[in-house]
């Protein structure tokens, strides 16, 4: 019945792990920078970019036994990426909720020099990453419904509300500046 559907049966092997180690560092590598996109426009932080992308490797190499289909790879690990990214904004908010020492020092990143940048790095999560993955990456909007699993209306839908929340954003600092 597999082949009939034209799936190969050294490519779907139910219980057993579809990647070795060569093949997931392979896939892996080549989704390094997407990786530490989807994470930045959760996080944005660098420090805890790594962090996040580095546990989920850790994670699915764990988890590599569930991966049923290598070409699905990179929607797998997305999902577990925004997961993990996901938890550890709900960690920082629990974190948070307790008072700081007085001598505990607070570490920003880099600001953004460009207004547009600073514009894009207020928008929500779901929306930067979109925005990141178009403009900065160059990825089709095929591409990106691909990569982040999900359909073609909800990518086209965020693109124009974060479209549309940029050109607000920068509508009032350019008017501010006059």
């Amino acid at each position: 019945m597999l082949l009939e559907e034209g799936i190969h049966c050294s490519r779907l092997r139910k219980g057993k792990d579809v990647l070795d180690a060569t093949m997931f560092q392979a896939l892996a590598m080549q989704i390094e920078k997407l990786m530490y996109h989807v994470s930045h426009a959760y996080l944005q932080n660098p420090a805890d970019c790594a962090d996040a992308v580095q546990e989920t490797l850790m994670k699915a190499w764990q988890k590599r036994h569930t991966l049923r289909d290598e070409r699905q790879f990179q929607p797998w690990i997305i999902r577990i990426l925004r997961n993990q990214c996901k938890d550890m904004l709900k960690k920082r908010k629990r974190e948070s909720l307790f008072p700081l020492e007085e001598d505990t020092v607070l570490q920003e990143g880099p600001e953004p020099a460009h207004p547009v940048m600073e514009a894009v790095e207020k928008l929500p999560p779901e929306q930067k990453i979109l925005i990141l993955l178009h403009y900065r990456e160059g990825h089709s909007l095929l591409q990106i419904s691909e990569e982040m699993h999900l359909r073609m209306g909800t990518i086209k839908s965020r693109m124009r509300s974060a479209r549309k929340t940029l050109s607000r954003t920068l509508l009032i600092e350019w008017e501010e500046t006059i």
